[in-house]
């Protein structure tokens, strides 16, 4: 059965699109923070990849296993810490390429 058009006769919108998946956001963080931090990105790549480390053990890909609901909470705990010590070094680099002068008013 085909969708009923819209008054102005065109087709109905798409059905909107699934959120993305926490690796495709961790990706695009990742270009973020790349082109606004260039090589200083440097200073929180180990953080990232830990989280990605993190989500695919939370979420295998394919058929993989899922841990059991204890390691979970473990893993879950481990990538909340891991995305807020990622959060305070974002911070400083982002405060470390910012411009040294300040505009006085």
């Amino acid at each position: 059965m085909r969708p009923f058009p819209t008054r102005d006769g065109r087709p109905p919108a798409p059905a909107p699109k699934p959120p993305p998946k926490a690796l495709a956001l961790l990706d695009a963080l990742e270009q973020q923070v790349g082109a606004q931090l260039g090589a200083l990105r440097e200073g929180v790549q180990p953080l990232l990849d830990s989280v990605r480390e993190g989500l695919v053990a939370l979420d295998p890909p394919g058929d993989g296993m899922l841990p059991s609901p204890q390691e979970q909470e473990k893993l879950r705990a481990k990538l909340t810490a891991t995305l807020e010590e990622a959060e305070d070094v974002l911070e400083a680099l982002q405060l470390a390429v910012k411009p040294v002068g300040r505009s006085g008013g």
